[in-house]
């Protein structure tokens, strides 16, 4: 697997990879998104696209490896446990048989604005994406997986309340949509709720 694009620091600890029990629930919205071409790779070999889950109140999630966005299906294998992270260092400390997704600090900082988000995907649109710039939606605009990007997520919602606004476009992302909520079915609920307002679009 290609970890060129992981910007952070990654404390790894090469294991077996921990189960957890969402495994089936979130694959199969991954190979949903798959098929749509919402997770995929690019044509100069660069994978997109990602989920996470984790268990209530804790630091820890489940994330999908890096570069897999070209693989159809995932095993549970390749969705690797962060235990822990640090936005001062910005450090992640994960475990598994291979590394994390290059958004998983960014993951991180979503679950820390509130205790209740459980599960984060990440997407690419083109047409999404600059509907949701052109509609002067939520948004942030550092590079993805930059120091910056962690910093502009956690300024967004200081004052506005995270689950009236799941969703937000990565404008120095190309291409790149987040979306959130309590559980994998409220963050796959706004995503669709994107889709829709674009296939309405007037």
């Amino acid at each position: 697997m290609i970890d060129g694009v992981i910007k952070y620091h990654v404390q790894h600890r090469s294991t077996k990879t921990p189960d957890f029990a969402q495994y089936t629930e979130l694959e199969a919205l991954r190979c949903h998104l798959f098929a749509l071409g919402l997770i995929g790779e690019t044509p100069d070999g660069i994978g997109y696209g990602n989920l996470s889950f984790r268990n209530q109140g804790k630091r820890e999630f489940a994330i999908t490896a890096t570069q897999t966005g070209k693989q159809p299906t995932l095993n549970p294998a390749e969705y690797i446990r962060i235990t822990d992270y640090n936005f001062d260092t910005f450090t992640v400390y994960s475990k598994g048989e291979f590394k994390p997704s290059s958004e998983a600090l960014s993951h991180a900082m979503i679950y820390e604005v509130h205790p209740d988000i459980q599960a984060v995907i990440h997407i690419h649109s083109k047409p999404l994406w600059q509907m949701m710039i052109d509609k002067g939606a939520l948004a942030t605009t550092a590079e993805y997986g930059t120091a910056a990007m962690v910093r502009e997520i956690a300024n967004l919602y200081q004052s506005r309340d995270p689950f009236k606004n799941n969703t937000f476009v990565m404008k120095g992302h190309e291409d790149g949509i987040i979306t959130f909520g309590r559980s994998i079915k409220e963050a796959e609920q706004a995503l669709y709720q994107i889709i829709q307002a674009n296939l309405h679009k007037r």
